[in-house]
């Protein structure tokens, strides 16, 4: 599979180096560094024999499954504001039916961003006092009426909800049936247990929330679905966890 710096396809992506040049982390001093999982992405998604095995992972569910090509730091908007929704990896893939979008968080430890929902809210409230040109609580309400209005929603963790809409009207753009998301995890000695059971936590409410109770928690290297309800928007989504242990 490829790897391009855009969908125009005018740059490819073959190194490491190549990959840090045209799709740095916003912060390289603190994420491009061994075992967290900016660096571990570049390494691992420019290695064929690693693209061919977490392939093989998806075709638990997707037999027919292959890749097309792949865009590190996608931009994916799911409403008319400015800041899109920033994937570590999109991979355009297809089976013998239809086109596939895959969209890969990666995790070391890091958080699924700093807060849950009903921080973000109170905080964007604060913001809009202050900087009255603010769309961010705008952008909040909007999601929260996308997701029913559900008091549940605000325990969300509020990077979980726009990855999730972002992925989904990318696909709609698109023309696209399936979407899987995935989080990619790195766990080595540089990572905290405390931290890592956290994620689980906070994606396992996720996946609770958006299945309607049909799912209740994703194992190390499980891939849950399709769930296909109001909040995919009669796309099949699929989510599961791809996790690579350091020795």
């Amino acid at each position: 599979m490829k790897i391009y710096k855009n969908r125009q396809k005018t740059t490819e992506i073959c190194t490491v180096d190549e990959w840090f040049k045209n799709c740095p982390p916003a912060n390289p001093k603190k994420q491009w560094v061994d075992k967290r999982s900016a660096l571990e992405m570049a390494k691992f998604w420019t290695n064929s024999q690693k693209q061919s095995d977490f392939q093989s992972f998806l075709q638990k569910v997707k037999k027919d499954i292959s890749f097309d090509y792949a865009i590190p730091e996608r931009a994916t908007n799911f409403d008319n504001y400015r800041n899109p929704r920033k994937n570590d990896l999109c991979i355009y893939a297809r089976d013998k039916n239809d086109n596939i979008l895959v969209s890969i968080e990666g995790k070391a430890d890091e958080q699924f961003g700093n807060n849950y929902v009903y921080t973000e809210w109170i905080e964007s409230l604060l913001e809009k006092r202050v900087k009255s040109e603010s769309k961010k609580m705008e952008r909040i309400i909007e999601l929260y009426n996308r997701f029913d209005n559900k008091a549940e929603f605000l325990e969300l963790r509020y990077q979980l909800t726009y990855w999730l809409a972002g992925a989904i009207e990318e696909a709609i753009r698109n023309k696209i049936k399936t979407v899987f998301l995935i989080v990619q995890e790195f766990h080595s000695n540089k990572t905290i247990n405390q931290k890592i059971t956290l994620n689980a936590s906070d994606f396992d409410y996720f996946v609770r929330f958006i299945s309607n109770g049909c799912y209740e928690n994703v194992s190390k290297n499980e891939i849950l679905g399709p769930i296909n309800n109001q909040y995919t928007k009669e796309i099949d989504l699929y989510v599961g966890k791809y996790t690579i242990d350091f020795l």
